[in-house]
């Protein structure tokens, strides 16, 4: 049985290299992300180009996705290492220096700090490995107490939890960077600390004076953004389940909570939705993950997400190629052994939906594949909608997705059961179904004797006289 779920993994140092990107490819990959915290433009080309060239020789349809820094608040720079005890005073300050070892004061980027915190609210250093509480403001300097001692050193992430930041989602740097994605031809964007809809709306209206509109993920990694999940659901293309910085600054029990609340509106609301964070972290320097590992993402796959991410790992881990091979065993197997297939996910479509017959169809089309056991659903389509609807069904039978378009090609990669291929312009539905048919058995996704179904795309054909149809191969 093919594998549904996808396969998401950062490139870096240890997996940009031809040779490595191939057998990622080989090993399960579906897409790749390019993390725009770090790395130049030039940087980011290079690896962008080598990711179209691996696909290209593989033969695979392989989606982009440039994840955008954000808003992420770091101390400044620090004179070597500070260590800092429980019960201390400690400075944090948005004046221009350099932190010393003999001077309790951290300078931090981020200017608005002293304007955004309140007293008695908890800051955290280093992703939590240092524990302040604010006892006081003094002009550009936010007088804390140490309630967690350890060792600081320079560039180090600084969050508020609970404070509403005002900083803005988006950054000049994100501007910029979005901008020079876009002429690159990435095939998503995923957009860092959205805690507001209007998040969501801004990146698009960037996109839209650039002349490109590609889909837009939702990074949720801040309580705000729990809070709003499904008006922010609603407005963007998908979500991510950013886990890291979701548990920094809520907290690490609400973490399967969380997650699980976050799947299923996305689910509901037919969305893209990628679990992220630490999946298999131990084979950062490992052969093997841990036991615990492997039941996260078992569980992640079980709780309905569409993709599980690799960030370390892959980027700067001892083994990029085995830990792509052993999530897409692990995916795979938790499939073929407990996933519930069929049920239904998506809320069932309103009569006021403006797409409510494609959604009936995809939903009549699924059945029909359930019933008759059907070896494959075959879809036609030119936007990718026909095949993303099918894919909220979660049919057991695979969804083989026929399109003209390489930017829909790329982009239904990521999408839970889809498997994309290209196909050129064709007269009729007639002969879409003959092309399709010859594939199908060529490349033995089905045998004689056994049943397809048929789903055609809005505007594809003309001559198509029924969206949906049930063939059985002789």
């Amino acid at each position: 049985m093919k594998r549904r779920t996808k396969i998401l993994a950062t490139l870096g140092p240890a997996s940009s290299e031809p040779a490595i990107l191939d057998a990622m490819i080989a090993a399960g990959l579906d897409a790749v992300r390019l993390n725009f915290s770090h790395g130049t433009h030039a940087a980011h080309a290079a690896t962008y180009q080598r990711v179209r060239e691996a696909a290209a020789r593989c033969g695979r349809a392989i989606a982009v996705l440039q994840d955008l820094q954000g808003p992420k608040i770091r101390l400044g720079k620090i004179d070597g290492e500070l260590r800092v005890e429980a019960g201390s005073k400690l400075v944090i300050t948005t004046r221009k220096l350099i932190g010393k070892a003999s001077e309790a004061v951290v300078p931090t980027d981020y200017e608005l700090l002293p304007h955004d915190v309140e007293l008695g609210m908890k800051i955290l250093l280093d992703e939590g490995r240092v524990a302040v509480v604010v006892r006081g403001v003094e002009g550009q300097d936010v007088i804390t107490e140490v309630t967690d001692g350890g060792v600081l050193v320079s560039n180090k992430g600084l969050s508020v939890p609970g404070a509403t930041l005002t900083a803005a989602a988006m950054t000049e740097k994100d501007r910029l960077d979005v901008g020079f994605g876009l002429t690159l031809g990435v095939d998503y964007v995923a957009l860092s600390f959205v805690r507001r809809p209007s998040d969501v709306e801004d990146l698009r209206r960037v996109m839209v004076d650039r002349g490109r509109v590609v889909p837009i993920i939702a990074k949720i990694e801040k309580p705000q953004a729990v809070d709003a999940i499904d008006e922010i659901v609603a407005v963007a293309d998908g979500v991510m389940v950013a886990r890291g910085d979701l548990a920094i600054e809520s907290s690490l029990e609400m973490i399967p909570a969380h997650q699980k609340r976050i799947i299923a509106r996305a689910n509901q609301q037919g969305k893209l939705v990628i679990t992220a964070t630490q999946m298999l972290e131990s084979m950062t320097d490992n052969p093997l993950p841990t036991r615990a590992e492997v039941t996260d993402v078992a569980n992640a796959v079980l709780d309905g997400t569409d993709v599980v991410m690799l960030s370390g790992e892959t980027a700067v881990g001892k083994y990029p190629v085995e830990v792509v091979r052993r999530m897409a065993a692990i995916a795979g197997t938790t499939e073929q052994t407990l996933y519930p297939f069929d049920r239904e996910i998506h809320a069932a479509p309103a009569p006021t939906d403006h797409d409510v017959f494609a959604r009936v169809n995809a939903r009549i089309a699924a059945r029909a594949a359930r019933e008759t056991g059907a070896a494959a659903i075959i879809a036609f389509t030119d936007s990718g909608a026909t095949a993303r609807r099918l894919s909220d069904e979660r049919p057991r039978a695979p969804i083989l997705a026929f399109t003209r378009e390489h930017e829909t090609l790329r982009r239904l990669a990521l999408y839970w059961g889809v498997h994309p291929f290209a196909m050129d312009t064709v007269a009729s539905s007639t002969e879409l179904a003959e092309h399709a048919l010859k594939f199908v058995l060529d490349n033995r996704w089905a045998a004689s004797g056994e049943a397809l179904v048929f789903v055609f795309g809005a505007h594809l054909v003309a001559s198509a006289d029924c969206s949906v149809s049930l063939r059985r191969i002789p």
